[in-house]
């Protein structure tokens, strides 16, 4: 994740002397600037700055305040810069410790919750909605939908997906269903489907699109199949450009795609336009060190300066609270600190959130690269559970034998 204003104090941190530069930098008083930054646009809309003071002419006017916060949302998702989270909540600030506040404010601050890795207050909110008959009700039902598949419960997911199926839009539906397939050992079938919907749903909006291109490239993925799976990151990527438009959740799959090809100067390409969104700098830092192993001197100087940084975000992050991210951080530790034990650590907390694929693999390679095996009896248990297949998966899962459900 993210930051605008970090870039500044990674820079003051790294001019200090050495025994210093692991701390985070403090300014002498809060009149310093540590740094100037245009005022964000979104595509088609309003500055950020223009419906902030919308909002800030009145205050407790609920369409003003949902502009401004959603707007700040967007950038968020886009930047993963932690503030604009903070704008938005300030936005909501009148309804915020409501328990029946408006049901678009309900909505809107069950994403912020989310976003804040908060999940028992988010459901609280998601479950007001989904046990009512607004409609914001299935909007709600797909958002628990997909928390649910990102902490790998796909029967959990299933029903919501079911309930909701009536009231979204068809690609909206098969890409929820698509999902929990894959989850549960079919991912040949979901994607047939999720292929046959994408093709009906050429006027789609955009984040539909780039969530179900997403969802089709990673059920391909699993399945071996990868020039499809190459083919559906690029079509979204050309959707994201035509739009003027980021999507780092997309981005960083693909990137994570082009690693596992070994197709690093892809990876390259691709991410360096994005260096203030964390997740997107640990890819290219993997992509750069490589690189440099194979001689590419300034691939590997650049691969030294990001890890000092990313060293540095990371800290700065657990300091504050902020436990999103935690797979990137193992990934960090383990790939380009060579610390499996600190891996092992976060990939722990990790788990305990958030439970894809993607993760299973990673907990796998660092219990193995640990010498601990054994620790990750819990994916052994979950992949067993759900009956799922995944190709990336047996490599490790031949490797590692450890007592329990293995299949």
């Amino acid at each position: 994740m993210r930051r605008c204003v970090r870039w500044l104090v990674i820079g003051a941190c790294l001019c200090a002397p050495a025994a210093g530069a692991d701390a985070p930098y403090r300014p002498d008083n809060d009149g310093t600037v540590l740094e100037q930054l245009p005022a964000p646009r979104l595509a088609g809309a309003a500055s950020l700055r223009e419906l902030r003071d919308q909002w800030r002419s009145r205050p407790t006017h609920v369409p003003a305040a949902l502009a401004y916060a959603r707007a700040a949302l967007e950038i968020n998702r886009r930047e993963e810069d932690p503030r604009y989270l903070g704008y938005a909540e300030a936005a909501l600030a009148p309804w915020w410790l409501l328990p029946q506040a408006p049901p678009e404010v309900l909505l809107l601050r069950a994403s912020l919750r989310l976003a804040r890795m908060d999940h028992a207050l988010a459901e609280q909110d998601l479950r007001a909605l989904i046990d009512s008959p607004l409609p914001e009700g299935p909007a709600a039902r797909m958002t628990r939908a997909v928390l649910r598949l990102g902490q790998g419960d796909p029967q959990a997911a299933l029903a919501d997906c079911q309930a909701a199926r009536a009231m979204v839009s068809a690609l909206v539906a098969t890409t929820c269903l698509a999902a929990v397939r894959g989850l549960r050992g079919d991912a040949a079938g979901a994607l047939d489907a999720l292929d046959a919907a994408l093709l009906r749903s050429a006027d789609a909006p955009l984040a539909v699109e780039l969530w179900a291109r997403a969802v089709a490239a990673e059920l391909a993925w699993r399945q071996g199949k990868t020039v499809p799976a190459r083919q559906h990151f690029e079509q979204g990527l050309r959707r994201m450009a035509a739009a003027g438009s980021t999507d780092p959740g997309l981005l960083a799959a693909y990137a994570d795609f082009l690693l596992a090809q070994h197709d690093t100067r892809r990876v390259q390409a691709l991410l360096t336009p994005y260096p203030r969104q964390d997740t997107l700098l640990l890819r290219l830092t993997l992509a750069q060190r490589t690189l440099g192993q194979q001689g590419d001197a300034a691939a590997l100087t650049a691969a030294q300066t990001h890890t000092r940084h990313l060293r540095l975000r990371f800290q700065e992050m657990r300091q504050r609270g902020d436990r999103s991210h935690l797979r990137e951080q193992a990934m960090f530790e383990l790939d380009v600190l060579g610390d499996p034990a600190a891996a092992l650590r976060s990939m722990a907390q990790a788990w305990s959130t958030q439970r894809e694929p993607v993760d299973a693999l990673l907990y796998l390679r660092i219990a193995r690269a640990a010498g601990k095996p054994e620790a990750a009896a819990a994916v052994h248990a979950w992949i067993s559970a759900t009956g799922l297949v995944d190709v990336r998966l047996e490599p490790e899962l031949a490797r590692v034998r450890t007592p329990g459900p293995l299949r």
